[in-house]
């Protein structure tokens, strides 16, 4: 029975240490040889600038990464041919289109095209747009050093695969049962990590080496023919036939009304006039008023 529990002891003490050198290990960089050589540790890019523990400073061979990110607005007096030119342009630098769409409307002509420029680029891509262009009519632009993160997940990349390592090992010595299925559940952690990590370092210095940028050409539009798309003679014709339209409905509604709620209330008022204008008539003939008797003639009148 002791046999069976002494490997067993030692697979757990195998495991802490293991734990222990993996938390220790991605809070810092390994540290470059005194020779001032860059170390043997590279990235899965090729990324070799590891800063140090203390300080973050990097080595004069170090190679910074930069994300670079924009927007520009041009006004072309011809919206294909500056487009193709456009495309012409980035892909001579190296670049590529990843995403475009146009408009073609009455109101004007636009383009918007999302280009991907290598960074050493960046500053010639701007400028030979801007010579494709009548006019800037606006132009935003952002730079971000993710050189701190690369490094950062360089290193805890390679504390992790000697982590890995180390409990493959720990898995050739395991006899038990329990032992094989709990340093298998830490090795499918350790590859979760590696291979997220890898995918986020990977992602960084793709956007570091092949910078944004969204363009949109746009065709300025003369005045008359905004004039001519405000106005269109159908829809007047519509707008003035509703209109007579809701005129004509809105006489219906008033007899209508008329009809059923005054109507009921006035025929009843109007016989009850009637009837009496009738009967202060007939009182009148037949009784007629006295005739007031003047002065005897030859008298005067007092």
């Amino acid at each position: 029975m002791n046999r069976l529990r002494l490997p067993t002891l030692s697979l757990l003490a195998l495991l802490a240490i293991v734990a222990l050198s993996a938390c220790s290990g991605t809070a810092s960089a390994p540290q470059e040889p005194d020779s001032g050589k860059p170390g043997d540790g590279t990235g899965s890019n090729g990324f070799d600038a590891q800063p140090s523990p203390a300080s973050g400073s990097f080595a004069p061979g170090d190679q910074q990464l930069i994300v670079y990110t924009g927007t520009l607005d041009l006004e072309v007096s011809d919206l294909p041919q500056t487009v193709d030119q456009a495309d012409q342009l980035v892909a001579g630098l190296g670049g590529h289109v990843a995403s475009s769409s146009t408009s073609d409307k009455v109101a004007g002509q636009y383009a918007t095209v999302t280009y991907r420029i290598p960074a050493e680029h960046w500053d010639e891509a701007l400028t030979g747009l801007h010579a494709l262009g009548t006019r800037v009519l606006s132009e935003t632009t952002q730079s971000e050093d993710v050189t701190g993160q690369v490094v950062d997940l360089d290193a805890r990349l390679a504390n992790l695969r000697v982590t890995e390592t180390a409990l493959q090992s720990i898995m050739d010595q395991a006899t038990t049962i329990n032992d094989v299925l709990n340093v298998q559940r830490e090795l499918t952690s350790v590859r979760g990590d590696i291979e997220s990590m890898t995918a986020q370092r990977d992602q960084l210095a793709n956007r570091a080496a092949l910078a944004t940028l969204e363009v949109t050409f746009e065709v300025p539009v003369a005045e008359t023919s905004v004039a001519q798309g405000s106005w269109d003679l159908g829809s007047q014709i519509d707008s003035a036939l509703a209109a007579l339209v809701r005129l004509g409905q809105g006489a219906i509604t008033l007899l209508v009304w008329v009809f059923i709620v005054l109507v009921p209330i006035l025929v009843p008022v109007l016989i009850v006039v009637y009837i009496a204008v009738r009967l202060r008539r007939r009182w009148l003939r037949t009784h007629p008023r006295p005739q007031q008797m003047g002065p005897p003639p030859g008298m005067p009148s007092m």
